[in-house]
């Protein structure tokens, strides 16, 4: 299966659903920075694990898994950014350690920098830096997108045009039936999406953009800058929309570099 929405990684999602279910915890030393990803729109943390194994030698990766997908899917889904991080924060908080880095792609990058904001203002824990990619800056979201309210096959077709369908995916009648549900509730969390105004954050910000991405331009991107008191690096890598998990992009190595400063 393509990295975009899933992966053949089934011994590792398996694990009982308990208090870390939020969690996909790729095993690495605990001596390093924690490294906590959040997956686009209707992924799983199948298709972050092999961006997150890439880095274990420096970092230590946490996969964020939403409720409806993999070993959750009989769990309603969450349609609201906020929700999502009330739910998640109680759970990855204690394990962030002193020094640790989020990362998010698409609606990823929403849920990272609204997390960001949590963990900064409400537990004084600011992150060392908040990595996006693939999403404009919040206060240039789209107002009234209503993706979410498309049909089944219009929405496929939506998805399929980003380059999140390969073939052997997108005329799979089966996973067409399972992913549809997952992708319908995450779109109406970007489609729904309500920026509010903020203190800025403290930490640095990165933001990449695709040099083919059909949804939004890099230039998009530049508005990240607004909310950090920090540096800010806006890069453009090689690729579409989802060029983060393809690794000719050279982003896996773009993210090493900044874990290790």
């Amino acid at each position: 299966m393509p990295a975009a929405l899933g992966g053949n990684v089934r011994t590792m999602l398996d694990q009982p659903v308990g208090a870390a279910k939020w969690l996909l915890e790729v095993p690495a030393s605990d001596s390093l920075p924690v490294l906590v990803l959040f997956p686009h729109a209707g992924a799983g943390a199948a298709a972050y694990l092999r961006l997150a194994q890439s880095l274990t030698e420096v970092s230590r990766p946490l996969i964020v898994r939403l409720p409806g997908r993999e070993n959750r899917l009989s769990e309603p889904p969450l349609t609201e950014v906020r929700q999502v991080i009330r739910a998640l924060a109680p759970v990855l908080q204690p394990r962030l350690g002193r020094d640790f880095l989020l990362y998010g792609h698409s609606m990823g990058a929403l849920i990272a920098f609204e997390m960001a904001r949590l963990l900064s203002h409400a537990y004084g824990m600011p992150p060392a830096r908040l990595v996006v990619s693939g999403m404009e800056a919040p206060q240039d979201c789209v107002a009234g997108r209503n993706r979410h309210l498309l049909t089944d096959d219009q929405l496929w077709q939506v998805v399929h045009e980003m380059g999140g369908l390969p073939p052997e995916l997108a005329d799979e009648p089966a996973m067409r039936q399972m992913i549809l549900p997952v992708l319908r509730t995450d779109f109406q969390i970007t489609d729904e999406y309500a920026f509010r105004v903020a203190p800025q954050l403290s930490c640095a910000i990165s933001a990449f953009a695709g040099s083919a991405d059909s949804e939004l331009a890099p230039s998009d991107m530049l508005g990240w800058q607004a909310h950090t008191k920090g540096d800010f690096e806006h890069a453009v890598l090689a690729g579409e929309h989802f060029f983060n998990l393809d690794p000719a992009s050279g982003f896996a190595e773009r993210l090493r570099q900044l874990l290790l400063d």
